[in-house]
């Protein structure tokens, strides 16, 4: 094989897509929303006023990479490929759960017959307020017996269903803090809880196991309310405008404070001069007109304080400092959200929090789902959200909730794969209730969290390749094998040529060029794009001039500065302690650079300001 072989390093450049602005809605055509439907065993529906909520669960094959075997010296037939990778035929579980307006009922019903291949499947179950008034419509459309299951019932069966198994699935909700999000990591033990569902009215459930449960209380003073007295007050029909028109508006201007009563604090009582002290209580005694906006404020906060202290004292009557909300009124309003938090805060001084919960608007689909598929156990099993097929954090509605990143303004989804075992927790662990596997929250370290997500943004695929990169190799094994030829393998992929430049003669463990010729013909043996690319000379292997771990870039091989300057190299990547931190950490050059390592070395860590075994990564951008 001869040494000199080329081709061009894709680093892909991309750019930074603007911070301020969030995924625009589009709209998607069913066969994308509702997926796998082809594989479809078992169907779930929970239809409310306003949204229908679908679950189906669906059997999907995975292409896995499978190693043949070796004998006994680690060695295989020459001609036999190392990997071989086939399509895994055994049944992998899937859920789906889909959730539409009502007014898409009919053509989604009729999309999800067109595309049902051989289902055995001869009732759904169905849940929710508007199971009977759309009953007969989905018995003509699916051919399916519709069975009804108890609302409340599959809300809790849900509920149980997401806490257990999606990690961070509860939120706190905190006005002006960055974030404003703080997701929880979910206990081992999950119960007991304070469930509270707010719909039109308000249930309070004391949910002790997975399937005791008993309603303790509740209030006909919710979200229907918040509804009826704004249709009134604003003559809005609509939910999602009511909480959009709440959303702008100023309560202070229809409230009456503690402050227009007393002039300030009533110290004695410890009431702040800005609390509410009378909900529309200058509506009695101020002549003018009052915008929507407002009343419609007023009444969010009259209607949430309300309820957040009725949760207060059910909490406190039984004991149980973990407290859900979900139902329709939540909805992943911050407005909503906020006054809920702070009246729970202010009730309680903080000894309970209010937890709200990513995926609310799907716990009754879930439950009535469970409550068709207990024969096969569901609960035997873990189950994790598929991201790819999934909308984004809430389940909200998307033109109030700031955070919504959906794929349509229509449809909002979420997908859960079964694992074949269950996950559990380390029985060593000292207290596993304690536990907090983030050691770096990014939901709670800003300046964490913005690193991570620029190197994430900048790692997308969008900007073209480059045109040829040279890459400085270091150590021998597995730096070489697990960590610079998928590198260059992806660089060749793109489109990118590689100079391969590594040592003329031995250094420590550092590879040299004749060892790096072998590795790379082993390697080309097993891998169609390292093979080819080295064929067509876009590959290309070439000796430094240097026999030291340390990299002098005044001191290289002529035939290497030669290819380097031909093949138009507008990637620099340097790797190794010595080569990227000991001589070339501030080295400025024409193009872009890499430069890579890990601090082997206490005093460099010391020095650096960093620990030891700490990996730097320098991304330098080529000079204007």
């Amino acid at each position: 094989m001869a040494v000199d072989c080329t081709k061009e390093a894709g680093g892909v450049r991309t750019s930074r897509s603007a911070r301020d602005g969030l995924d625009k809605s589009i709209t998607l055509p069913p066969d994308q929303i509702f997926r796998n439907l082809e594989n479809a065993k078992s169907f779930a529906i929970d239809i409310g006023g306003s949204l229908t909520k679908l679950a189906y669960y669906s059997s999907v094959q995975h292409k896995v990479a499978k190693v043949r075997s070796f004998d006994h010296y680690g060695k295989g037939p020459d001609d036999e490929p190392l990997y071989e990778i086939s399509v895994q035929e055994e049944i992998t579980a899937r859920l789906h759960f889909v959730k539409f307006e009502n007014a898409y009922i009919e053509t989604c019903l009729d999309f999800i017959k067109a595309h049902l291949v051989n289902t055995e499947t001869k009732v759904i179950k169905a849940t929710g307020g508007g199971a009977h008034k759309f009953k007969s419509l989905i018995e003509k459309k699916l051919g399916l017996n519709v069975d009804k299951e108890d609302e409340m019932t599959c809300l809790i069966k849900g509920c149980n269903f997401v806490l257990r198994n999606i990690p961070h699935e509860a939120f706190v909700y905190v006005k002006h803090a960055d974030p404003e999000y703080r997701f929880q990591t979910t206990h081992p033990d999950i119960f007991p809880y304070l469930l509270v569902n707010i719909g039109s009215g308000v249930s309070i459930v004391r949910v002790e196991s997975e399937d005791q449960f008993e309603r303790i209380g509740g209030s006909s003073i919710g979200g229907g309310t918040f509804w009826g007295l704004g249709a009134l007050l604003t003559k809005t029909k609509r939910f999602d405008e009511l909480l959009q028109l709440a959303s702008k508006g100023q309560h202070t201007n229809v409230d009456m404070l503690v402050r227009d009563i007393y002039g300030g604090a009533y110290e004695s009582f410890g009431l702040t001069g800005d609390l509410i002290a009378s909900s529309f209580g200058k509506s009695a005694t101020t002549d003018k007109e009052f915008t929507q906006e407002d009343m419609a404020k007023s009444l969010l906060h009259m209607i949430s304080n309300d309820i957040g202290q009725l949760a207060c004292l059910y909490a406190k009557l039984h004991n149980l400092s973990r407290v859900y909300f979900g139902g329709f009124f939540i909805r992943g309003h911050p407005v909503t959200m906020h006054t809920i938090t702070y009246s729970i805060n202010y009730f309680t001084k903080g000894e309970v929090q209010a937890l709200f919960l990513r995926h609310e608007g799907y716990l009754g689909a879930i439950g009535a789902f469970l409550k068709g598929a207990e024969e096969d156990n569901p609960n035997q099993y873990s189950w994790g959200e598929n991201y790819a097929g999934s909308s984004g954090l809430m389940s909200g509605s998307p033109d109030v909730h700031p955070m919504q990143r959906t794929r349509s303004g229509t449809f909002d989804m979420l997908e859960m794969d079964r694992l074949e075992r269950q996950l559990v927790n380390l029985p060593l662990l000292l207290d596993a209730s304690s536990y907090v596997p983030d050691t770096v929250d990014l939901t709670e370290d800003a300046m964490a969290r913005e690193y991570w997500l620029s190197c994430f943004e900048d790692a997308l695929d969008g900007g073209p390749p480059h045109k040829c990169a040279l890459f400085f190799v270091d150590n021998s094994g597995i730096d070489i094998i697990l960590g610079v030829f998928p590198f260059v393998r992806e660089l060749l992929s793109k489109g990118t040529e590689v100079i391969l430049a590594s040592n003329s003669g031995p250094a420590l463990n550092d590879v040299t060029c004749s060892e790096l010729a072998i590795v790379t013909e082993r390697i080309a043996a097993m891998d169609s794009v390292i093979r080819t690319a080295l064929q067509e000379g876009k590959l290309l292997l070439v000796q430094s001039g240097s026999s030291s771990p340390c990299l002098d870039l005044s001191r290289l091989d002529k035939g290497l500065a030669t290819e380097v300057w031909e093949r138009k190299t507008d990637l620099v990547i340097i790797e190794g302690m010595g080569r990227a931190i000991h001589t070339n950490y501030y080295a400025a050059l024409r193009c872009e650079s890499l430069k890579l390592a890990v601090i082997k070395n206490a005093w460099l860590a010391d020095r650096l300001g960093g620990k030891i075994f700490s990996v730097v990564f320098k991304y330098e951008k080529a000079p204007k």
